[in-house]
């Protein structure tokens, strides 16, 4: 585990901003009136993180988050991602993060399926990643799928590797659609990860559309979602061109969080690689259908003339569902650090 330093970051006042941003901010404090009362535009200002104008110099974790055509051959895979992790690490990145399934390939976009899988060469792979995150000193979220017998479905998981190259926790896709269920067993843990200051949730593709997950995250103190994507190898234009997009600045406004979400560029890709913020703004964002890697920073910002929306995040209900799909208590699946 890494030895962190916590995040010792002001909070800017209603005062400090309007004195800082002059008349432009001000305005963007009338627009917030307009949506409540004055006393409720001054909470939302009251917890505005600052930005970098004000000089502060806070701990930081860089984020690199990436996007390739995913195959379903595990050595092409990992050679695109040995290439990010190297680049990552030049550009001073702390993590980097890739998509849903991007080692293993995802069945059905990649392969029919996992029968007959090359389970042995995905775990030779694993390992060479690993060494890899440990020689550059780089902690990786690594998209993947997880076995656990012959007899029963593997998760469809994100790795979380430390820079000594352990895997410090897994997180197995929660939500699974009716085609994932074909293939894999549904998750029933969250994971979240304090990395320099700054405490992180782990999500996959379909998670996005369930509102309790980022709720359930923003209650363990998450405020930033590491959430990997495929939704790529399409035969078309559908929703998913602009439906995920929508969705993760919305799960974000709702939560007073930020979200990290990256996707498989494999031809016809549906969207390209994102960061979304509470204020419901994208910052940044990758050319769909190309491969490449963006790196933004944590704790961030709102936009230059943005604000939060929700001045009471909803809160859990006792009897939410938090998985579909049929999770097990395989011991390799209870376990969060067991060998791929």
């Amino acid at each position: 585990m890494s030895s962190e330093t916590p995040n010792t970051s002001r909070l800017i006042t209603r005062r400090k901003a309007l004195c800082a941003a002059g008349a432009l901010l001000a305005a963007g404090a009338t627009s917030l009136n307009a949506l409540g009362s004055a006393e409720t535009a001054e909470n939302a200002s009251n917890d505005r993180p600052l930005g970098p104008e004000t000089g502060e110099t806070a701990q930081k974790l860089k984020v690199a988050t990436c996007q390739f055509p995913v195959s379903a051959n595990p050595r092409e895979n990992a050679a695109s991602i040995e290439g990010f992790m190297r680049d990552a690490a030049r550009q001073g990145a702390h993590l980097l993060h890739t998509s849903e399934a991007s080692l293993s390939g995802y069945p059905e976009a990649d392969m029919p399926s996992f029968d007959g899988y090359d389970w042995d060469t995905l775990r030779k792979e694993t390992s060479r990643l690993r060494a890899l995150a440990k020689e550059l000193n780089l902690w990786l979220a690594l998209g993947s799928s997880h076995y656990r017998d012959a007899e029963t479905k593997p998760t469809n998981c994100i790795y979380l590797i430390d820079p000594s190259g352990a895997i410090v926790d897994r997180y197995d896709k929660s939500f699974c659609t009716t085609g994932d269920q074909a293939h894999y067993s549904a998750g029933s843990r969250l994971v979240t990860r304090e990395i320099r200051g700054v405490k992180i949730g782990l999500a996959i593709c379909y998670d996005v559309a369930w509102p309790q997950l980022y709720i359930a995250y923003r209650e363990l103190g998450a405020t930033v979602m590491i959430h990997s994507f495929y939704n790529a190898h399409g035969t078309g234009s559908n929703c998913l061109d602009v439906l995920d997009r929508r969705l993760a600045p919305t799960r974000c406004s709702d939560n007073r969080m930020w979200a990290v979400c990256n996707n498989s560029s494999r031809y016809l890709s549906h969207w390209g690689t994102f960061i979304a913020r509470p204020d419901g703004t994208i910052p940044k964002e990758l050319a769909v259908n190309v491969p490449g890697m963006l790196i933004h920073d944590f704790p961030d910002t709102l936009s230059a003339n943005g604000w939060y929306h929700n001045f009471k995040p909803m809160g859990m209900r006792d009897d939410e569902i938090m998985t579909w799909g049929t999770p097990s208590n395989h011991p390799r699946q209870v376990d969060g650090r067991s060998e791929p």
